[in-house]
């Protein structure tokens, strides 16, 4: 993470995605071959275990400062002893659970194969389609005032 800049926050969030993945590793070599592992609802318990270990981690990516960080995550997880609140409104919330359900879905999906044999499986008319799609979408966000992130080093 010491890459992204010199802040504590970059080398926790560094440090606890390569403590995730050793766990992982570990955890594979030691129980890889239990029948439980192979069951498809515990490999979606597991992929959603890692959906929210990361999403935590990226607290530490996103926060200006390592207290604004543990504040955040108490707050999510409902230690900050104030009232909850949201700064969402009942629609961008069904928007964010939509995206969520649709990456989830498509990590799921792809989970034994590359993004290149999947592209390679749809018509070129659909890859097209989709590639000036994004194309669009990245012209008309130009000028938002929330700059990606990589543009504020």
């Amino acid at each position: 993470g010491l890459w992204h800049g010199a802040s504590w926050n970059f080398v926790v969030w560094g440090g606890l995605h390569g403590l995730f993945l050793a766990a992982e590793r570990w955890l594979g070599e030691h129980f890889g071959n239990a029948a439980v592992v192979r069951k498809t609802w515990f490999r979606f318990l597991m992929a959603l275990l890692t959906y929210f270990l990361v999403n935590i981690t990226w607290v530490f990516f996103r926060a200006q400062e390592f207290s604004a960080a543990w504040r955040m995550i108490k707050s999510m997880f409902g230690f900050s002893g104030a009232e909850p609140t949201s700064v969402l409104t009942s629609l961008r919330m069904v928007e964010v659970m939509v995206v969520i359900v649709l990456l989830v879905t498509a990590h799921w999906k792809m989970r034994n194969t590359t993004l290149e044999a999947t592209i390679e499986r749809l018509p070129a008319w659909f890859v097209g389609v989709a590639w000036g799609v994004m194309l669009f979408l990245i012209i008309i966000t130009q000028g938002v005032g929330s700059a990606f992130i990589y543009f504020q080093f």
